[in-house]
């Protein structure tokens, strides 16, 4: 099978690697389409990658197959089987675990940076990540199911949005997109975002927002024309794709008395929180990362009732040969998304 391997020093290598049989309690899947995350973008511009990654790696973890083959001890999967993967590996053993809070487990490993990912025209994964696709979506739409659409479905469910709710989406990358497709059906009172970049205003417009305004040096002027735009006293729930200290910054200042603020952006920084104000006004701050097999599950269901269209989120597709285009060229609005066996 063709394969494509990354090392920090000689970037992407195609290679022809044996073909893998599935082990007990593993199907053999053949790759139809994989996304490219935004960690991905991060490792191959020198970024740290996950504790306990090694090189040379095979990357890609927002991934649709077809059974190709079933080791043994698996039930309830056949050849020919549409499958989405959900990526992260949780230990079993931990509280976090044994809470059902798989997605806060300390010691999960990820399919793409501990394990072989979905940048080749197959792979084998474990039965119990698999989560059943769907013959009436296009594998393109499936593949952004896992964490595109999770990662931020999952925020949307902590926070507890509802329909008399003023939303405020920081960021306008994939995860920002995919935060606004999906608030939408929650028809929130009003839905707004904020970009870092201009380009971004008209394009989170076309995604859903009504209202969209590019984060400036300018931070008390834009914090300003938000709090017009909420038409009271700030905004609801803020949901913060970005997590950096000016982003956190801005939704402290324009978020309501007794309003949540949602963090789903990852980043090493940090940012003073004035207490004072965050108790006086009750101001609900939480943190929600990565997804559980349900929120995808769900997701699943409803775009095969039309109620978001995930593969609006594409950006472009390519062959494996071409996937360093995905990493070099300008930054699309969504996501790339490699096809294997194209």
């Amino acid at each position: 099978m063709k394969a494509i391997e990354f090392t920090p020093e000689q970037g992407f290598q195609l290679t022809d690697k044996t073909s893998v049989t599935p082990e007990p309690g593993e199907v053999l899947l053949n790759v139809d389409a994989c996304g490219v995350c935004g960690s991905d973008r991060q490792i191959v511009n020198g970024g740290p990658p996950p504790k306990g990654t090694t090189f040379p790696l095979i990357m890609g973890h927002e991934i649709a197959g077809t059974i190709a083959a079933v080791g043994d001890q698996v039930e309830g999967w056949q050849v020919h089987d549409s499958v989405l993967v959900h990526p992260f590996i949780p230990c079993g053993t931990c509280s976090a675990c044994q809470n059902q809070q798989y997605n806060l487990c300390l010691r999960q490993t990820c399919i793409g940076y501990h394990r072989q990912g979905g940048f080749a025209e197959q792979m084998v994964v474990p039965a119990q990540q698999l989560i059943r696709g769907s013959h009436q979506l296009s594998a393109l739409a499936l593949a952004l199911l896992p964490d595109a659409f999770a990662t931020p479905y999952h925020a949307i469910r902590l926070t507890e949005m509802t329909a008399d709710d003023t939303v405020l989406v920081i960021g306008t990358g994939g995860l920002g997109l995919a935060t606004l497709q999906l608030a939408s059906i929650f028809a929130p009172k009003r839905l707004g975002a904020v970009t870092r970049r201009s380009s971004g205003v008209e394009t989170a417009q076309n995604y859903g927002a009504e209202m969209a305004v590019a984060l400036n040096k300018q931070h008390r002027a834009t914090a300003r024309q938000i709090r017009r735009w909420s038409g009271s006293s700030g905004v609801d729930v803020i949901i913060d794709t970005v997590g950096t200290s000016a982003s956190m910054t801005l939704a402290l200042d324009v978020i309501k008395p007794g309003g949540t603020i949602t963090l789903v952006g990852l980043s090493d920084e940090s940012v003073p929180l004035p207490i004072l104000k965050t108790v006086q006004r009750g101001i609900k701050v939480i943190g929600s990362f990565g997804s559980l097999p349900e929120d995808i599950s769900m997701l699943r269901q409803l775009a095969e009732k039309k109620q978001f269209d995930p593969s609006s989120l594409v950006a472009g597709t390519l062959p494996l040969e071409h996937i360093h285009q995905a990493f070099t060229t300008d930054r699309q609005s969504g996501r790339w998304v490699i096809e294997p066996n194209r």
